[in-house]
């Protein structure tokens, strides 16, 4: 194990790694995007940053873009078909994520639109609300595909740069700045909402959402 680790800390070793996964070409460059749509824990931008590395900007920025979506896509109809008890559990007690569900539901492209080109949001959470929300599949497929476009090219861009970034402090800080900054304004927008959705349900009962047709 401990051997393992020290090879993993190898440049050789990641070297042989995009060797290995450039000569797989499409396939292994998609699939790697697809996994995190399926296994959220996992960082999305490790793997962006192996495709962006292994392929070149434009094609790992491609791939990674397909795969996520088609990874997302996949979520949302097998929960809008199979996993409607176990979201709405979770959805009835957080009240958080069932104020964003009331957004999602209310509003449909826009609020999916918006959080999907965020890098950190977990996109099973979004799959699932919207699924749940019942919004129509050509709707939801339109916000993914465009908030995807926006999210994966500035996790690209990070990915292809990491070099840059170590051999440049500066654009390192302005990039996180940056970053932060628009990850803050994003929060602040998504709490005003919340503010909004969460009024409505002050004379409610909580209640499982409505199942999707």
């Amino acid at each position: 194990m401990i051997e393992w680790f020290k090879e993993l800390m190898t440049l050789g070793y990641w070297t042989d790694m995009l060797n290995q996964i450039s000569s797989m070409g499409m396939f292994a460059g998609v699939g790697l995007a697809m996994i995190e749509a399926f296994f959220p824990p996992l960082p999305l931008i490790l793997f962006v940053t192996i495709n962006v590395m292994a392929f070149g900007f434009w094609t790992g920025y491609l791939y990674s873009w397909l795969g996520s979506c088609i990874g997302s896509i996949i979520v949302f109809l097998v929960i809008k078909k199979f996993g409607q008890k176990r979201f709405q559990q979770k959805i009835a007690h957080n009240e958080k994520i069932y104020n964003i569900f009331n957004w999602i539901k209310d509003k449909g492209f826009t609020p999916i639109f918006f959080l999907l080109t965020f890098p950190f949001t977990p996109s099973i959470v979004v799959c699932g609300l919207a699924a749940l929300a019942g919004i129509k599949n050509r709707e939801y497929i339109s916000a993914l595909v465009l908030g995807k476009l926006i999210m994966i090219f500035s996790l690209s861009f990070i990915g292809f740069n990491i070099r840059a970034f170590v051999e440049q402090p500066l654009k390192s800080i302005i990039l996180i700045s940056i970053t932060f900054a628009i990850s803050l304004i994003g929060k602040k927008v998504i709490k005003l909402f919340e503010k909004k959705y969460e009024k409505k349900t002050l004379t409610k009962n909580k209640k499982y959402p409505a199942k999707a047709a």
